[in-house]
C-alpha cells in the first residue's frame, strides 16, 4: 500500500511577480509577432530580458557558495546551471567595485537585478502562463460573485 508523501516543497515565493513579467513581455511580444503562434512566441520570451533573476535570494546564496566549494552536479538542469553561473559571475564582478562587501549581499544585490533572460524552458512558461491566467479568472469570478451577492 502506498504511503501519502508530503511534499517538502515549498511554494515559490516570487512565483506571481514572475508570471506578471512574464505574461508582460509575452504580450509585448505578441504584439510586435501577430504571425506566429503562442510556441513560437514564447520561443522569443524565454529568451527576452528579465525584471530580475527569479530565484530566492536564499537559494542563490546556498548555490552560488556551494559552486566555490564543488561545481553542480552534472543532473544539474542546463538553465538553472546557466543562471547560477550567471549570478556567481556577476557577484564576482561586484567584488572589484565593492571589496568589502561579503558573499550574501552580493548575491542578494545581484539577484534582485535584471536578468539577461527568463532561464525557463518554453514548457515551463507555458505551463506558468496558463496557470496564472486560470488563477487571475478564477479571482475574477469570485469577486464578481461577491458583489452579485452584496447587490442583492
Amino acid at each position: 500500500m502506498k504511503e501519502n508523501r508530503i511534499s517538502r516543497r515549498t511554494p515559490f515565493e516570487y512565483g506571481d511577480d514572475r508570471a506578471r513579467d512574464l505574461l508582460k513581455v509575452f504580450k509585448r511580444e505578441f504584439e510586435i509577432c501577430d504571425c506566429l503562434g503562442m510556441i513560437d512566441v514564447l520561443k522569443i520570451v524565454v529568451n527576452c530580458p528579465s525584471e530580475r533573476f527569479w530565484v530566492s535570494e536564499e537559494r542563490a546564496l546556498r548555490v552560488v557558495s556551494s559552486m566555490y566549494r564543488r561545481p553542480l552536479p552534472p543532473t544539474c538542469n542546463r538553465l538553472k546551471r546557466e543562471m547560477f553561473e550567471e549570478i556567481k559571475r556577476r557577484s564576482e564582478r561586484l567584488l572589484d567595485v565593492y571589496p568589502d562587501w561579503p558573499l550574501s549581499r552580493r548575491v542578494y544585490y545581484v539577484v534582485g537585478r535584471p536578468a539577461p533572460k527568463f532561464y525557463l524552458s518554453v514548457s515551463s512558461a507555458h505551463t506558468i502562463l496558463t496557470e496564472y491566467q486560470r488563477k487571475c479568472k478564477k479571482e475574477q469570478m469570485q469577486r464578481l460573485q461577491h458583489l452579485i451577492r452584496v447587490a442583492s
